[in-house]
């Protein structure tokens, strides 16, 4: 009877054991998605935990890597998917979108004399320096005309591999402006922070190539579901409001 009674514990625990799941996530953009020590962080991360604690059926683990890298992964199929990147027609070709999960704002930081009379972008930024996060696409980040902008020369674009390495270069002089969220810490006291750019949406984006994951149909549905109640019970505010 107790030999009987195991097997059946055992087949029962094989047939709902959760599926793992791995999401590729920005390892260095503070404070929305980061990398401490070992440990994934962020406004995402929280918000992602909390929706997976409501999906019993999936293990979901955060593979933190430099958002080129994510990018990649997502594109060779190699992850479920990634975040959190902001909607992109040039993304579509190979990844699907999610619910939004929350709004981000960008804005402008540079030193306070170069950031005197700067109210019009991209106008008032002709023939500057302007640096970005490696991967961060110059359309999402500042809008359709700066992207034609730096396109025709008439801005500069210079990258680096995180937030502080822009904003390092915005205060060593190497660049006038950087552009990115205005939760982002300017850690140089030289460094202010000054107009709004645009407002953008964040999401995971899923990987098209779905041979090895014939659960990803499921869960994104059941993720997406479980988001959008996170933002009219006001869970996902609420979470976004401790980084304020």
């Amino acid at each position: 009877m107790k030999k009987l009674l195991a097997g059946i514990l055992l087949i029962a625990g094989s047939v709902f054991s959760a599926q793992t799941v791995e999401l590729s996530g920005d390892k260095d953009y503070k404070p929305y998605s980061y990398l401490d020590g070992t440990e994934a962080k962020g406004v995402y991360v929280d918000v992602l935990k909390a929706a997976f604690d409501k999906m019993p059926d999936y293990d979901v683990k955060f593979n933190m890597v430099a958002w080129k890298r994510a990018i990649a992964l997502v594109k060779q199929g190699k992850t479920v998917g990634f975040f959190p990147p902001y909607y992109s027609k040039s993304r579509l070709p190979w990844t699907k979108f999610s619910e939004p999960i929350l709004p981000e704002t960008t804005i402008v930081f540079a030193k306070e004399n170069t950031l005197a009379g700067k109210t019009k972008f991209p106008e008032d930024f002709y023939g500057k320096k302007v640096c970005l996060n490696k991967g961060f696409s110059p359309a999402t980040m500042g809008g359709e005309t700066f992207d034609k902008a730096v396109k025709s020369g008439k801005i500069k674009l210079i990258e680096g591999n995180n937030n502080k390495a822009c904003l390092g270069q915005v205060n060593r002089g190497i660049a006038d402006f950087y552009l990115n969220d205005q939760l982002v810490d300017p850690i140089f006291p030289a460094v202010k922070k000054g107009i709004k750019i645009k407002e953008n949406q964040g999401y995971v984006g899923f990987t098209l190539k779905n041979d090895n994951y014939a659960f990803s149909a499921d869960f994104q549905g059941k993720f997406n579901a479980v988001i959008k109640s996170m933002k009219e019970n006001g869970e996902i505010d609420k979470i976004l409001k401790k980084y304020k």
